[in-house]
């Protein structure tokens, strides 16, 4: 990721200049170069050299096996990237160039042509294969001779065996010419096996925990970060309090939480707060929301603090659960360039920083209504779920103004400062150390949504597509549900597609879905059929579905009767409101007629007590002392 910093280049209306000073996270101080003017800008308004174009290609709408090519590509070329990241002088490209285009046999110019694809945008999908040539670039085996190949790389090279590179290959010729299929050459088997995930591949042969002695972090990595964003842990607990519904108020459950945390400066990165348990889904919420700037989420929440730490991190460290080990997950670690370094089980203190987080959340919730205690003898004389009255969404307003507004401001006890301040210190700079300056917006905001969602796939009818009883429907569907076909008869044909396609959608607002279009390779918005539907989140959509089930059979469950279930729970949501208001009306006005009262009867009071006595007879005159 390309940093703003002091010196670099760009334009201001067509203007070119050097930036001389940067004020804070959205200003800076430039020099034009013809003038030599300074003027101050926000830095959005200018343009800057070489920074990568933005990607709007989605990972998903990349094969398997463009997709693994595309990483063999990475791996070839990774020596330069590396090079020019660290401004190593003393490499020479030309050199490395051909000392690579010596050791894959690839020639320099395809070299070259991947190495600028790569810098164009910063991403891997940039050099996945952009179309089936049926010759360079193109594996010219079938299907099932890669079938059987792959499987006897799994079953056969990656088990305790050990067995050689040269025996894998002989056994997949020996498998594919029984089969009667042509089998592949040695060099063809090598590059399989070198294009499989490294890791697995050991794992097969050596066992988890040699494997994990060998390439897995150690203890002394999490305290290595040197810069933010070097290390990012996330970790998952379920939160000591019991939040309501937003229709009638009831007691609906402990929410859990997803929270990531730079280990430098333990700034919060982002998080993702929901009714459902742990997994890919909340790990790649929170991934996404760690990734992209902050400020619209300020602006929702009120927040009086900037929330500055975004971009691209470089490690993270994640659960070593089945469950967050999603193809998602992976894809887009690849995607964005961070290496994901999985906790080994039983051992908690790769993950200290961020548990110590969660704890001192933890007690703080204590402090709201409805909170859980884990010591019996505070339960036994605390009913949470009487007392509990926030809504998810209060809980998450009031997580955000305890994260940005307090905890990054208040003086870390490790750190000496605040987490805020060191963040700063290490963006800006300070008489201790350089600042790495401020990261530019170089990616597109809605592609890295989507690219941390999981995948659901449905088929395309003609009313449209359905997904949990709910209808949507685009024009773009159109182009998906017919295809053209010969008839015989010197004219084509349209006949019905089949087949799944992919969707994606995002938990927090169900009314819309995103299809990717294959042929743009991207997502498009598809919003609900019947537009005059409401919004909702998926928790809505769940209590209104179990709302549906009180009155109708599960067969006779409909989008119709789920959302006249929902517009109920709505209703008995305002009526609650409003009878809320009312009665706070009434208490108040009680309260105010009661101290009206008291005061009433205090000033009486005063007036009876100060009463001038009644006087019988004419006043005399006051008689004066001729001493005074």
């Amino acid at each position: 990721m390309k940093n703003l910093v002091i010196g670099i280049t760009c334009c201001d209306d067509g203007i070119n200049a050097t930036v001389e000073k940067i004020l804070d996270f959205k200003r800076v101080i430039i020099r034009h170069h013809d003038s030599g003017d300074l003027q101050i800008r926000k830095i959005e308004s200018l343009d800057f050299e070489d920074l990568p174009v933005i990607n709007t290609t989605s990972i998903d709408a990349i094969g398997d096996e463009y997709w693994k090519e595309a990483n063999r590509r990475y791996s070839i070329i990774k020596p330069l990237i590396e090079a020019e990241h660290s401004l190593n002088l003393e490499v020479n490209k030309t050199v490395l160039v051909k000392e690579l285009s010596k050791e894959h046999n690839i020639g320099y110019s395809t070299i070259y042509r991947w190495l600028n694809a790569y810098n164009a945008t910063g991403m891997l999908s940039s050099l996945a294969p952009t179309k089936h040539s049926g010759g360079k670039d193109k594996s010219r085996l079938s299907e099932e001779v890669v079938l059987l190949m792959d499987e006897i790389i799994d079953t056969y090279y990656a088990n305790r065996q050990q067995r050689t590179k040269k025996n894998t290959a002989i056994e997949v010729i020996r498998v594919c010419k029984n089969a009667g299929l042509t089998p592949p050459h040695f060099n063809t088997v090598y590059n399989r096996i070198k294009v499989k995930g490294k890791e697995k591949i050991l794992i097969g042969r050596l066992g988890y925990n040699d494997v994990n002695q060998k390439i897995a972090p150690t203890p002394g990595t999490y305290d290595a970060a040197k810069n933010p964003l070097d290390i990012v842990q996330i970790d998952h607990t379920l939160l000591d309090i019991i939040v309501v519904s937003e229709d009638d108020r009831s007691p609906i459950g402990r929410p859990y939480i997803t929270l990531a945390i730079d280990v430098y400066s333990r700034m919060v990165t982002g998080f993702y707060i929901s009714l459902d348990p742990p997994g890919a889904l909340g790990t790649g919420i929170c991934l996404s929301n760690s990734i992209l700037p902050k400020d619209d989420v300020c602006v929702k929440y009120q927040l009086k603090s900037e929330w500055p730490i975004w971009g691209i991190m470089r490690n993270v460290h994640l659960d070593n659960a089945k469950e967050f080990k999603g193809k998602m997950i992976f894809r887009a670690s690849e995607e964005y360039g961070f290496v994901i370094n999985w906790r080994p089980k039983g051992k908690a203190r790769y993950g200290a920083h961020i548990e110590r987080l969660l704890g001192t959340f933890s007690k703080k919730i204590h402090a709201l209504p409805g909170t859980t205690f884990e010591d019996k003898k505070y339960r036994s004389n605390y009913n949470s779920e009487k007392t509990a009255s926030m809504t998810l969404s209060e809980l998450e307003k009031w997580l955000h103004i305890q994260i940005v507004d307090v905890y990054h401001n208040e003086k870390h006890s490790t750190l000496g400062t605040s987490p805020l301040t060191l963040f700063e210190e290490a963006v800006f700079g300070s008489n201790r150390r350089g600042g790495i300056g401020v990261p530019l917006m170089q990616f597109n905001a809605d592609k890295v949504r989507l690219d941390f969602l999981p995948i659901v796939t449905r088929t395309i009818q003609r009313s449209g597509v359905v997904i949990d009883h709910i209808h949507y429907y685009s024009d773009i569907f159109k182009n998906y549900l017919y295809e053209e076909s010969w008839n015989g008869s010197d004219r084509f044909a349209k006949r019905k597609k089949s087949g799944n396609y992919i969707f994606k959608r995002d938990p927090r607002d169900i009314s819309k879905i995103y299809f990717l279009d294959e042929r743009e390779s991207r997502y498009v918005e598809v919003a609900y059929a019947d537009m005059r539907r409401p919004p909702m989140s998926l928790w809505d959509y769940r209590a209104a579905l179990k709302k549906a089930q009180e009155f109708f059979d599960n067969n006779q469950i409909d989008e119709e009767k789920i959302f006249t279930a929902y517009n109920r729970l709505r209703e008995i949501e305002e009526v609650s409101k409003k009878s809320k208001k009312e009665a706070k009306k009434k208490e108040r006005n009680r309260k105010v007629t009661e101290f009206r009262a008291q005061v009433s009867s205090k000033v009486k009071k005063v007036e009876i007590e100060t009463k001038m006595p009644e006087i019988n007879g004419p006043l005399e005159p006051f008689e004066y002392d001729d001493e005074i």
